[in-house]
Protein backbone atom coordinates (compact mmCIF):
# COMPACT_ATOMS: atom_id res chain seq x y z
CA UNK A 1 0.00 0.00 0.00
CA UNK A 2 2.66 2.95 0.72
CA UNK A 3 4.21 1.75 -2.15
CA UNK A 4 1.55 2.11 -4.44
CA UNK A 5 0.92 5.62 -2.63
CA UNK A 6 4.69 6.50 -3.41
CA UNK A 7 4.28 5.94 -7.25
CA UNK A 8 0.44 7.63 -6.89
CA UNK A 9 2.54 10.44 -5.37
CA UNK A 10 5.57 10.34 -8.36
CA UNK A 11 2.72 9.83 -10.93
CA UNK A 12 0.81 13.38 -9.77
CA UNK A 13 4.84 14.85 -9.52
CA UNK A 14 5.26 14.07 -13.16
CA UNK A 15 1.93 15.32 -14.23
CA UNK A 16 2.61 18.28 -12.41
CA UNK A 17 6.00 19.26 -14.00
CA UNK A 18 4.56 18.22 -17.45
CA UNK A 19 1.63 20.78 -17.19
CA UNK A 20 3.85 23.29 -15.14
CA UNK A 21 6.23 22.84 -18.24
CA UNK A 22 3.44 23.06 -21.10
CA UNK A 23 2.02 26.29 -18.91
CA UNK A 24 5.71 27.50 -19.14
CA UNK A 25 5.61 27.38 -22.77
CA UNK A 26 2.28 28.52 -23.29
CA UNK A 27 3.35 31.57 -21.55
CA UNK A 28 6.75 32.10 -23.25
CA UNK A 29 4.92 31.54 -26.45
CA UNK A 30 3.02 34.46 -25.19
CA UNK A 31 5.48 36.38 -24.56
CA UNK A 32 7.15 36.08 -27.51
CA UNK A 33 4.20 37.11 -29.75
CA UNK A 34 3.61 40.01 -27.59
CA UNK A 35 7.15 41.34 -28.30
CA UNK A 36 6.53 40.46 -32.08
CA UNK A 37 3.11 42.83 -32.37
CA UNK A 38 4.85 45.55 -30.00
CA UNK A 39 7.61 45.37 -32.90
CA UNK A 40 4.90 45.50 -35.45
CA UNK A 41 3.70 48.26 -33.72
CA UNK A 42 6.52 50.10 -33.84
CA UNK A 43 7.66 49.73 -37.18
CA UNK A 44 3.81 50.86 -38.35
CA UNK A 45 4.61 53.87 -36.03
CA UNK A 46 7.95 54.83 -37.49
CA UNK A 47 6.02 54.39 -40.86
CA UNK A 48 3.49 56.77 -39.93
CA UNK A 49 6.01 58.95 -38.02
CA UNK A 50 8.58 59.25 -41.44
CA UNK A 51 4.92 59.74 -43.55
CA UNK A 52 3.87 62.48 -41.69
CA UNK A 53 7.76 63.76 -41.46
CA UNK A 54 7.74 63.52 -45.75
CA UNK A 55 4.32 64.78 -45.70
CA UNK A 56 5.02 68.15 -44.15
CA UNK A 57 8.31 68.38 -46.34
CA UNK A 58 6.34 68.42 -49.03
CA UNK A 59 3.40 71.17 -48.45
CA UNK A 60 6.65 73.56 -46.72
CA UNK A 61 8.49 72.70 -50.37
CA UNK A 62 4.72 72.90 -52.43
CA UNK A 63 4.65 76.77 -50.09
CA UNK A 64 7.69 77.85 -50.65
CA UNK A 65 7.20 77.27 -55.09
CA UNK A 66 4.30 79.02 -54.73
CA UNK A 67 5.94 81.90 -52.78
CA UNK A 68 8.68 81.86 -55.47
CA UNK A 69 6.19 82.05 -58.56
CA UNK A 70 4.15 84.98 -56.83
CA UNK A 71 7.26 86.94 -56.53
CA UNK A 72 8.61 86.20 -60.19
CA UNK A 73 4.56 87.35 -61.71
CA UNK A 74 5.32 90.43 -59.14
CA UNK A 75 8.65 90.97 -60.78
CA UNK A 76 7.17 90.39 -64.49
CA UNK A 77 4.21 92.25 -63.47
CA UNK A 78 6.93 95.24 -63.09
CA UNK A 79 8.97 94.97 -65.79
CA UNK A 80 5.64 95.32 -68.37
CA UNK A 81 4.56 98.01 -66.29
CA UNK A 82 8.06 99.78 -66.73
CA UNK A 83 7.98 98.56 -70.71
CA UNK A 84 4.79 100.03 -70.55
CA UNK A 85 5.45 103.32 -69.07
CA UNK A 86 8.44 104.04 -71.28
CA UNK A 87 6.44 103.25 -74.68
CA UNK A 88 3.55 106.00 -73.79
CA UNK A 89 6.86 108.46 -72.89
CA UNK A 90 8.03 107.78 -76.57
CA UNK A 91 4.81 107.97 -78.24
CA UNK A 92 4.06 111.40 -76.22
CA UNK A 93 7.27 112.88 -76.86
CA UNK A 94 7.16 112.37 -80.80
CA UNK A 95 3.37 113.55 -80.88
CA UNK A 96 4.89 116.43 -79.10
CA UNK A 97 7.67 117.07 -81.04
CA UNK A 98 5.38 116.66 -84.82
CA UNK A 99 3.14 119.27 -83.08
CA UNK A 100 5.80 121.63 -82.51
CA UNK A 101 7.41 121.14 -85.48
CA UNK A 102 3.98 121.14 -87.59
CA UNK A 103 3.10 124.72 -85.98
CA UNK A 104 6.45 126.60 -87.50
CA UNK A 105 5.11 125.51 -90.66
CA UNK A 106 1.73 126.57 -90.29
CA UNK A 107 2.55 130.22 -89.49
CA UNK A 108 4.97 130.28 -92.33
CA UNK A 109 1.73 129.28 -94.44
CA UNK A 110 -0.31 131.81 -92.89
CA UNK A 111 1.66 134.79 -92.77
CA UNK A 112 2.09 134.74 -96.87
CA UNK A 113 4.60 135.87 -99.98
CA UNK A 114 5.56 139.16 -97.67
CA UNK A 115 7.18 137.56 -94.60
CA UNK A 116 9.04 135.45 -96.87
CA UNK A 117 10.26 137.91 -99.28
CA UNK A 118 11.26 140.00 -95.76
CA UNK A 119 13.12 136.57 -94.77
CA UNK A 120 14.89 135.90 -98.09
CA UNK A 121 15.95 139.53 -98.19
CA UNK A 122 17.40 139.26 -94.69
CA UNK A 123 19.18 136.15 -95.85
CA UNK A 124 20.61 137.72 -98.62
CA UNK A 125 21.83 140.67 -97.07
CA UNK A 126 23.82 138.64 -94.58
CA UNK A 127 25.01 136.03 -97.07
CA UNK A 128 26.45 138.66 -99.09
CA UNK A 129 28.18 140.45 -96.08
CA UNK A 130 29.42 137.05 -94.53
CA UNK A 131 31.10 136.61 -98.08
CA UNK A 132 32.65 139.36 -98.31
CA UNK A 133 33.89 139.15 -94.94
CA UNK A 134 35.31 135.79 -95.55
CA UNK A 135 36.67 136.51 -98.81
CA UNK A 136 39.31 139.22 -96.71
CA UNK A 137 39.70 136.64 -94.18
CA UNK A 138 40.47 133.78 -96.53
CA UNK A 139 42.29 135.12 -99.58
CA UNK A 140 45.51 135.41 -98.17
CA UNK A 141 45.49 132.29 -96.50
CA UNK A 142 44.77 130.85 -99.40
CA UNK A 143 47.26 131.74 -101.76
CA UNK A 144 49.77 130.66 -98.83
CA UNK A 145 48.26 127.07 -98.66
CA UNK A 146 48.94 127.08 -102.19
CA UNK A 147 52.05 127.89 -102.62
CA UNK A 148 53.45 126.25 -99.78
CA UNK A 149 53.03 122.87 -102.18
CA UNK A 150 55.54 122.33 -104.25
CA UNK A 151 53.97 120.58 -107.00
CA UNK A 152 51.33 124.29 -107.58
CA UNK A 153 54.62 126.42 -107.47
CA UNK A 154 56.17 124.77 -110.45
CA UNK A 155 52.95 124.76 -112.22
CA UNK A 156 52.33 128.14 -112.47
CA UNK A 157 56.38 129.09 -112.81
CA UNK A 158 55.61 126.68 -115.71
CA UNK A 159 52.95 128.61 -117.07
CA UNK A 160 54.07 131.82 -116.20
CA UNK A 161 56.88 131.17 -118.46
CA UNK A 162 55.13 130.06 -121.31
CA UNK A 163 52.84 133.15 -120.79
CA UNK A 164 56.80 135.08 -121.09
CA UNK A 165 57.57 133.39 -124.47
CA UNK A 166 59.62 130.96 -123.00
CA UNK A 167 61.95 133.30 -121.05
CA UNK A 168 62.63 133.64 -116.84
CA UNK A 169 63.89 137.04 -117.19
CA UNK A 170 60.95 139.54 -116.41
CA UNK A 171 58.45 136.92 -115.13
CA UNK A 172 57.44 137.80 -112.06
CA UNK A 173 54.18 139.72 -113.14
CA UNK A 174 53.48 136.58 -115.40
CA UNK A 175 54.18 134.54 -112.39
CA UNK A 176 51.63 136.36 -110.10
CA UNK A 177 49.35 136.21 -112.06
CA UNK A 178 48.97 132.89 -112.56
CA UNK A 179 48.96 132.20 -108.96
CA UNK A 180 45.69 134.51 -108.89
CA UNK A 181 44.17 132.84 -111.89
CA UNK A 182 44.89 129.80 -110.02
CA UNK A 183 42.86 130.75 -106.94
CA UNK A 184 40.04 132.02 -108.97
CA UNK A 185 40.74 135.32 -109.49
CA UNK A 186 40.14 137.01 -112.95
CA UNK A 187 43.49 138.41 -113.67
CA UNK A 188 44.00 138.88 -117.65
CA UNK A 189 46.53 136.30 -119.13
CA UNK A 190 47.98 139.37 -121.07
CA UNK A 191 48.92 141.42 -117.64
CA UNK A 192 52.36 141.87 -118.07
CA UNK A 193 53.91 144.30 -116.03
CA UNK A 194 53.35 145.84 -111.95
CA UNK A 195 51.05 149.11 -113.17
CA UNK A 196 48.53 146.52 -115.04
CA UNK A 197 48.81 143.77 -112.01
CA UNK A 198 47.85 146.27 -109.23
CA UNK A 199 45.36 148.31 -111.66
CA UNK A 200 43.47 145.11 -111.79
CA UNK A 201 43.58 144.62 -107.86
CA UNK A 202 42.45 147.52 -106.97
CA UNK A 203 39.38 147.05 -109.74
CA UNK A 204 38.11 144.03 -107.97
CA UNK A 205 37.98 145.68 -104.78
CA UNK A 206 41.54 144.85 -102.91
CA UNK A 207 42.24 147.49 -100.28
CA UNK A 208 45.61 149.40 -100.13
CA UNK A 209 47.92 149.13 -96.58
CA UNK A 210 51.03 150.98 -95.78
CA UNK A 211 51.83 149.11 -92.56
CA UNK A 212 54.27 146.12 -92.73
CA UNK A 213 53.26 145.00 -89.15
CA UNK A 214 50.02 143.99 -90.57
CA UNK A 215 51.19 141.80 -93.43
CA UNK A 216 49.76 138.43 -93.54
CA UNK A 217 50.70 135.44 -95.78
CA UNK A 218 49.64 135.59 -99.12
CA UNK A 219 49.06 139.33 -98.89
CA UNK A 220 50.47 141.05 -102.53
CA UNK A 221 52.91 143.22 -101.57
CA UNK A 222 55.17 146.20 -103.67
CA UNK A 223 57.61 148.32 -103.37
CA UNK A 224 58.81 152.13 -103.90
CA UNK A 225 58.36 152.95 -106.93
CA UNK A 226 60.80 153.31 -109.51
CA UNK A 227 62.86 156.85 -109.69
CA UNK A 228 61.83 157.23 -113.63
CA UNK A 229 58.19 156.29 -113.27
CA UNK A 230 56.68 157.85 -110.45
CA UNK A 231 53.48 155.79 -108.86
CA UNK A 232 54.44 152.35 -110.14
CA UNK A 233 56.22 150.13 -107.96
CA UNK A 234 59.39 148.94 -109.09
CA UNK A 235 58.67 145.52 -108.25
CA UNK A 236 55.71 142.84 -106.78
CA UNK A 237 56.25 139.90 -104.63
CA UNK A 238 53.72 137.80 -102.35
CA UNK A 239 54.51 137.66 -98.77
CA UNK A 240 55.20 134.08 -97.17
CA UNK A 241 56.61 135.20 -93.29
CA UNK A 242 59.20 136.88 -91.59
CA UNK A 243 62.43 135.53 -91.32
CA UNK A 244 62.49 136.04 -87.44
CA UNK A 245 59.91 136.72 -85.07
CA UNK A 246 59.07 140.28 -83.75
CA UNK A 247 61.62 141.16 -86.36
CA UNK A 248 60.41 143.33 -90.19
CA UNK A 249 63.68 143.40 -91.76
CA UNK A 250 63.59 140.41 -93.38
CA UNK A 251 61.08 138.13 -95.03
CA UNK A 252 60.27 135.07 -97.27
CA UNK A 253 58.92 135.86 -100.72
CA UNK A 254 57.45 134.64 -103.55
CA UNK A 255 58.63 135.71 -107.11
CA UNK A 256 59.65 135.84 -110.07
CA UNK A 257 63.36 136.00 -109.78
CA UNK A 258 64.52 132.22 -110.33
CA UNK A 259 67.52 133.45 -112.50
CA UNK A 260 68.93 135.48 -109.33
CA UNK A 261 67.96 133.45 -106.66
CA UNK A 262 67.68 129.52 -108.02
CA UNK A 263 63.99 129.55 -106.62
CA UNK A 264 61.21 131.46 -106.35
CA UNK A 265 60.67 131.21 -102.79
CA UNK A 266 63.77 132.84 -101.58
CA UNK A 267 64.42 135.68 -98.52
CA UNK A 268 64.30 139.63 -99.28
CA UNK A 269 64.68 143.07 -97.23
CA UNK A 270 61.03 144.19 -96.30
CA UNK A 271 61.21 146.88 -94.15
CA UNK A 272 64.70 148.40 -94.62
CA UNK A 273 66.40 149.20 -97.85
CA UNK A 274 69.10 147.61 -99.46
CA UNK A 275 71.84 148.64 -101.92
CA UNK A 276 70.43 145.90 -104.45
CA UNK A 277 66.70 145.97 -103.32
CA UNK A 278 64.16 148.29 -102.67
CA UNK A 279 62.13 148.28 -99.53
CA UNK A 280 58.57 147.46 -98.85
CA UNK A 281 55.75 150.20 -99.89
CA UNK A 282 52.53 149.08 -99.37
CA UNK A 283 50.07 145.53 -99.75
CA UNK A 284 47.31 144.62 -101.57
CA UNK A 285 44.29 142.39 -99.61
CA UNK A 286 40.87 141.41 -100.62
Amino acid sequence: MPTYICEQENMNKDKDKIVNQENSEIINKMYSNNSMSKKHNSKIEYKRTSKLKDDDESEKYIKEMHALADKNELRNNIIVLGLGIVIVSVIMFSILMNTSFMKPKTDVAESGVITKNTVNSSSTENNSLKTSTDASVQAPSKIFEYLDVDANRTSALKNAIALNNGSKKGVTVYLLSEILRANTYAISKDTSNVKQLMKNLVSMNWKKNTDFTQLEKGDICFTTDMPENPGVPGHAYIFMGWVEDGKTDYGYVCDGQVEEFGNILHKRNISISTAEKDKFSFFLRK
